[in-house]
């Protein structure tokens, strides 16, 4: 079974790499739940732990803070959250930066491309214009070799 314009316009791929693709779907997905799993398994054996309350106190010396008493679940998902948003602004910034320099290499192939086709035009014009110039005869002179100079 040949599938074409699968991953792209013009490529075909066969059946297998079709069936590798979407099993490696399924192992990502068993993966994920076995994750997520784990994950709450560790929430709920330690839930006396998530469920107990506490503060957060934030002291500068010029300022000082304290927080309510709270779950600590509440600051697990707050922080877990703060780091996604952070993470989220350095891709976001990389993203930025990989845009600029996608542009700037899109402009200089763009300036190359209009390059090669003048210097392809340069080249047709010139074939064009140059007529075959008649070979003039060669004579055949005697070569004097160093021995005969003497």
């Amino acid at each position: 079974m040949i599938i074409k314009g699968f991953y792209g316009p013009n490529q075909t791929h066969n059946g297998n790499q079709v069936r590798e693709k979407y099993a490696m779907k399924k192992v990502k997905i068993a993966f994920w739940i076995v994750v997520f799993g784990f994950v709450g398994l560790v929430i709920f054996q330690n839930k006396g732990f998530f469920m107990s309350e506490s503060r957060l106190v934030l002291n500068l010396g010029f300022f000082y803070y304290e927080t309510p008493f709270l779950a600590n679940a509440i600051f697990f998902v707050a922080f877990f959250l703060v780091g996604i948003l952070i993470s989220y602004f350095f891709g976001l910034f990389k993203h930025f930066k990989d845009a600029k320099t996608i542009k700037a290499l899109k402009a200089r192939d763009t300036i190359l491309v209009e390059t090669v086709s003048s210097l392809e035009k340069q080249l047709s014009t010139q074939k064009v214009s140059a007529e075959p110039v008649p070979a003039a005869p060669v004579e055949d002179e005697p070569v004097e070799v160093a021995a005969e100079m003497k």
